[in-house]
């Protein structure tokens, strides 16, 4: 779908930027990304999806893939090599990982109107304490 390739092509594009490589579709984490965005629940689901990383977002109007995936890169600016902290943006760019799956859902109790939540799982996980982005 076409919300399926700007979920792909935005992250790569922004990926490229930090020489990592580009990552490839997963059906299975998109189905996994889909039943956690289906739920409405607007917070980290921890190890509840598996040895994964997530990123989430959610937002009123219209507010597509590209939109999500570059709001998980708004952390970029504030990133500090000397003193690394893990982010939406250390996620995108974790150059161990090698695959993406997101999804989108509409939910009305996230926010007092109706909102696009959109979930993307990553794998293998970033954000590792310890390992070489």
């Amino acid at each position: 779908s076409s919300e399926i390739a700007a979920y792909l092509d935005t992250h790569n594009s922004y990926r490229a930027e930090y020489n990592a490589s580009a990552l490839t579709w997963s059906t299975d984490l998109q189905a996994a990304a889909q039943g956690y965005a289906d739920s409405c629940q607007f917070a980290n689901p921890g190890g509840g999806l598996g040895a994964v990383g997530t990123n989430l977002a959610a937002g009123t109007g219209t507010f597509d893939a590209q939109t999500a995936v570059t709001l998980f890169m708004s952390d970029a600016s504030s990133y500090d090599p000397e003193n690394p902290t893990y982010s939406h943006f250390t996620q995108v760019v974790w150059k161990n990982t090698t695959e993406l799956g997101c999804a989108s859902a509409a939910c009305d109790i996230i926010f007092d109107q109706p909102a696009t939540y959109h979930v993307c799982v990553y794998s293998p996980t970033g954000n590792v304490v310890g390992q070489a982005q």
